[in-house]
């Protein structure tokens, strides 16, 4: 599962649909590598790493922002796929390039599969007039899951815009026109590469969002309007919608009178009249949870903003199935579902208890990464540069584990964990793809020595030296 929240604070320019070829013939020529299972469910979307059938496909390594993208060039930073063996670990002779691109963002919208596509965002590099490079354009493209062909859908003018695909779209948020964009591709040739976005079109699923959330696992997408008539636009309330992504349905979950009492004129009970800022989602089998915060104006000028709190609530009937949290506003949070809340810091908000339940982790830098909630365990960092890998129960006693004592790169990356395999971009290995089993993984061998995690992928230079 990955989750996607994307607040109102990157400038971004207006997205241009690619209206002219940049060249004459196709610059996208790759030797396929045949193969794929476009039949299987891809899992892990919008993450670095996604399972597709018995394939991995992962991002390569990470190289940053640095390096020539001609397309062909890359390895680092680039898509790789491998086979998986019957216990579900990467054949690494298997392993091929299959997007020979640098594959990053700084939103960390990472790429996705469907069916017999790969969707990623790429740097463009390309060159003015004047033989500048450019820094700031990004192309949206996608590539065949066997390599042979690819298609640059788009290109918009920032390398830090949130992104989310969809089978047939590309959703994005510009938070300087508050609108949810989207570029739909379904027009696009079915097989040939393609460079110029022939077929795609532009325009705005949204307009007068403030926040949004959207999860691979859900249909729809989950947005804060703000008053968008000169009539209302005294009052103090905004609304939380959900839109369906071809923009056919956009549902009011919340509004100016959805919490105030019965029968009663919003304006005389202000109190219970709020600005929602969402921050969260959680799929659950039935329906959505929402995580959002609240506040409400207060005093005879109704001149002062009051926290209402942090709330989750299920999206088919927010009202009637809202749960406090926290009295306070949270900004971040690990969300765990309607039943059991979040965690957020070293303490659980299940919004069953009065005060919140301590999570013995430790440290002013703690990140959990991932929670096992069938088994009631925490896989966390106690420190920013991520040296070790710990795990604690929380719904029980017991003292923090080291899983692996490796560095690992979190700074702009998290931690993917996919069925009984942890992959990360290890540190000390100059930020190679690397892998383990964390429910099995042992620390030392039966003499005592240290046992390292695995890598996976090509290109790296001690390679050879490995086989």
């Amino acid at each position: 599962m990955k989750k996607k929240l994307i607040v109102a604070a990157a400038t971004i320019l207006l997205i241009a649909i690619c209206a002219v070829c940049f060249v004459a013939c196709n610059p996208y020529k790759w030797k396929g590598i045949g193969g794929g299972d476009p039949d299987a469910t891809a899992e892990s979307n919008g993450g670095y790493v996604v399972k597709q059938g018995n394939y991995l496909y992962f991002i390569n390594g990470y190289a940053g922002y640095d390096g020539d993208n001609t397309f062909g060039t890359p390895q680092k930073n680039a898509i790789v796929r491998a086979e998986l063996d019957a216990d579900g670990a990467v054949k690494n002779d298997t392993a091929k390039v299959v997007v020979p691109k640098l594959v990053h963002n700084s939103a960390d919208g990472g790429f996705a599969i469907f069916k017999d596509w790969i969707y990623y965002a790429t740097y463009n590099s390309d060159k003015d007039k004047n033989g500048t490079a450019s820094t700031t354009k990004m192309d949206f493209m996608r590539t065949k899951i066997d390599g042979s062909a690819t298609q640059r859908i788009a290109q918009i003018n920032s390398r830090t815009m949130p992104y989310f695909f969809t089978e047939n779209r590309i959703l994005y948020f510009d938070s300087d026109q508050s609108v949810i964009n989207y570029i739909d591709f379904s027009g696009m040739p079915k097989s040939k590469s393609v460079d110029n976005g022939k077929g795609a079109v532009a325009g705005v699923l949204a307009e007068h969002v403030s926040t949004v959330v959207w999860d691979y696992a859900v249909d729809k997408a989950f947005y804060v309007k703000t008053l968008d008539g000169t009539t209302d636009s005294y009052k103090n309330y905004n609304e939380i919608h959900s839109i369906t992504f071809d923009g056919k349905t956009d549902k009011v979950l919340a509004t100016e009178n959805t919490f105030v009492a019965n029968d009663t004129d919003p304006n005389a009970d202000s109190l219970h009249v709020y600005k929602y800022s969402l921050v969260d989602i959680y799929p659950e089998q039935d329906d959505v949870t929402l995580y959002y915060s609240k506040t409400y104006m207060y005093g005879s000028s109704s001149s002062s903003t009051q926290d209402a709190g942090t709330f989750c609530a299920k999206a088919s009937d927010i009202k009637n199935t809202e749960k406090m949290l926290k009295t306070t506003a949270l900004t971040s949070l690990y969300p765990l579902g309607y039943e059991e809340g979040a965690f957020s810091g070293s303490s659980w908000y299940d919004g069953n208890s009065e005060t919140p339940i301590p999570v013995e982790v430790t440290g002013s830098s703690t990140t959990i990464h991932y929670v096992d909630q069938k088994n009631g365990i925490i896989y966390y960092s106690a420190s920013s540069s991520a040296s070790e890998l710990d795990k604690i129960s929380y719904k029980g006693e017991g003292n923090a584990d080291i899983v692996i004592a490796e560095s690992m790169k979190i700074d702009e990356l998290k931690l993917e964990f996919i069925g009984d395999r942890l992959y990360f971009f290890a540190t000390s290995d100059d930020n190679w793809m690397h892998t383990i089993n964390f429910l099995t993984f042992e620390k030392t061998d039966a003499d005592g020595e240290k046992i390292e995690s695995a890598y996976i992928g090509v290109g790296r230079p001690e390679e050879e030296e490995d086989k």
